[in-house]
Order: structure tokens, then sequence, then C-alpha cells
């Protein structure tokens, strides 16, 4: 493994949530006899001989969650979604962010996309486009096998007058996985090609002092901020502050849940493969860490991995928590507490204080 003192490129991870009676992204009401019935995101996955309903959480919604959630346990300004063109009749055919990543570590860490659109003026001139691919790259959230049940809670409406109206919600007793890949060594660095755009005529003019300029070839300009290293070890360790905090999901009045990790597991790699997934499965209502397969993956990533592997669990989670615990003699390996674990990465390999 290299040194702590060297930057790291990637960092890659794997996480659960307990959402035991929870209901946290919708699809709307069902179909056919059941039309007033809540019912939430699930697809179709092969269980022996029959399809079974999972649970999940779209990537969308998740990265929802983690924006906001980053912005305010860090005191970072939001890049808030704001329409940029109207349709004839007034309605927004066309939204973004700030779409600048030098101010807003948000934009800096999850991208943003903007084609081109008319200015409105007699010569037909249009937007400059701009676009900034995704540092952060994460899977859905989805409920692991041994623990997927949906249930329904059936209610009323009570009415002055007339009868009481009848409604349904279905929820689910889950444990949710999800993985992600966080490029550290592309924040605060952005590419200018003939083809794409990362940063703006405008933003290049106003950042002026605050950007390196190196010229790729002809076509291809690459703009650091200056205090690239710094900025790139600050917006990761807020990242991962946000992501072990996280907080969001709908209909938390009904069945409020912490969707905080409860277990993660992350490490830092030369290379941007997200790893450290299908990890999980559910005994006797528990989970389990599959440590065969996670020992596994450091032996054939052993010339990657830049730094031990962490390991954050609570206490009483895992149905293998002892075999999970004997990790901790392995040099390779780091466990705690999930927010002590993360306060440990960021000291030891970010440098950073969050």
């Amino acid at each position: 493994m290299n040194s702590q003192d060297q930057l790291i490129k990637n960092i890659a991870g794997t996480f659960l949530i307990d959402a035991t009676a929870a209901f946290l992204n919708g699809a709307g009401m069902a179909a056919g006899e059941n039309k007033n019935t809540v019912v939430p995101k699930t697809y179709l996955e092969q269980n022996g001989n029959r399809k079974e309903a999972v649970p999940y959480v779209s990537a969308q919604a998740f990265r929802r969650w983690l924006r906001d959630t980053t912005n305010e346990e860090n005191g970072w300004p939001p890049s808030e979604l704001r329409s940029i063109k109207t349709s004839e009749k007034g309605s927004t055919s066309k939204i973004s962010t700030e779409l600048n990543p030098i101010d807003f570590p948000e934009d800096d860490i999850f991208g943003y996309m903007s084609a081109g659109t008319s200015t409105g003026t007699k010569s037909g001139d249009k937007a400059e486009s701009v676009q900034r691919t995704t540092a952060f790259k994460n899977s859905i959230l989805r409920a692991i096998r041994g623990k997927r049940t949906i249930n329904q809670d059936d209610g009323y409406v009570h009415l002055k007058e007339g009868s009481p109206l009848p409604y349904s919600t279905k929820f689910y007793s889950a444990y949710l996985e999800g993985f992600f890949n966080l490029e550290c060594y592309r924040l605060g660095v952005f590419d200018n090609l003939s083809s794409k755009v990362e940063l703006s005529k405008k933003l290049l003019e106003e950042h002026d002092e605050q950007l390196r300029k190196e010229t790729i070839h002809k076509n291809f300009s690459r703009y650091i901020l200056t205090d690239a290293e710094n900025i790139q070890r600050k917006r990761a360790a807020g990242l991962l502050h946000g992501l072990i905090h996280l907080r969001g999901g709908a209909k938390q009045a009904a069945f409020a849940t912490d969707v905080s990790p409860k277990l993660i597991v992350l490490a830092g790699l030369s290379c941007a493969n997200p790893i450290f997934n299908d990890l999980f499965e559910a005994h006797e209502l528990k989970p389990s860490l599959k440590v065969i397969a996670l020992q596994e993956i450091v032996r054939d990533y052993a010339d990657k991995l830049t730094t031990p592997v962490y390991i954050g669990v609570r206490t009483g989670l895992l149905a293998n928590e002892d075999e999970v615990l004997g990790l901790n003699n392995e040099e390779s390996f780091v466990i705690d507490a999930p927010v002590a674990v993360i306060k440990k990465f960021i000291q030891a390999h970010l440098k950073s204080e969050v």
C-alpha cells in the first residue's frame, strides 16, 4: 500500500441502511382495484422458482438525499435547481443547477449539464453548452437477500359527514445495500474540450486568478484550481461526512426511518472500480458481511489499494459480528463504529477536518 501522505485518487465503498418498517421512495398509486394504495419502488428478481418483488431506492433519490445532507453538514451553499427555459405555454422545459463547480462543491462532486439554448436575441445566438460528468458514481439502494418483506398498512380518513374513506400504504422491512466510487483526483480539475466544456467562458473570466491552465493539446485545455489538492481533500472529506450522517426519504412523518448507514466499508484506490459490492446477505433476520469475499477482494486488489479497508459497524447489527471484529487483527483492516471509522479515515488519509 502507498504512503498515507499520498493523495487518494479514488474512494470506493459500500454501505447498509436498516430500513425496518420503511417507505423511502414511492412509485405512485397501485393500478386496478388498488387505486387507493400507495406503493414503494420495487423490481422483480428471480428467487428459486419464483419472482420476488425487491424494494429499492432510485439512484436519483439517494443522490438528492446525499447532496442535501452534505451541504447541510458542511455549511456548503446549495446549487439550487432552477428553470433555464420555458415552453410557449409557460411551463418549465429545461432546468439546471448553478453550473459553478468553483463556488459550489455540490456541482464539482455531482456534475451538471446544460445544453445551449437560444438567448432570445434577433441574432439567434445560443447560450454556451457546459457539461461535467459526475465524480461520484453510485448504485441504487436495493434490499439484500434474506430480509425484504413487503407489508400493507390500512387506514381511514374519517369525515364529518359520510362514511370513512379507506386508503392503504405498502411498506417494507429490508436492509438496503448501496455502493459507490468517488474520483477524488477530478475534484477542482476541469477539462474544456472542443466536444465537451466543463467551465463556461464567464466562469473562466470571473475566476481567472484561481485557475491554472494546462494545454493538453490544441483543442484540450485543463483548468486546475490553484489550491486543488487541499480542495480535493476537503470536498472528499465533506462528502464522506455527509454520507455517514445521511438523512432523507419519503413518508418520514408516517414511517420515520434513520437512513444513516449502520455499516460502511471503504478504502482508497488507485483505480476507479467500485470493488465493494454484493457483500451482504441476511441470516435469521440479521445481516451478515461476506468476510471471505471481502478478504478475496483485498487480495485481488492488493496492488490497487492505497489504504487499509475501513469497516464501520453498529454493535449488534451483524449476525457474524465476532467474525468481522476478528478482522481487526489483520493489517489490512481498521474497524470501529460507523461515524468513528469515517473520522479515522478522513484524519489518516485526507488530512482534513470537517
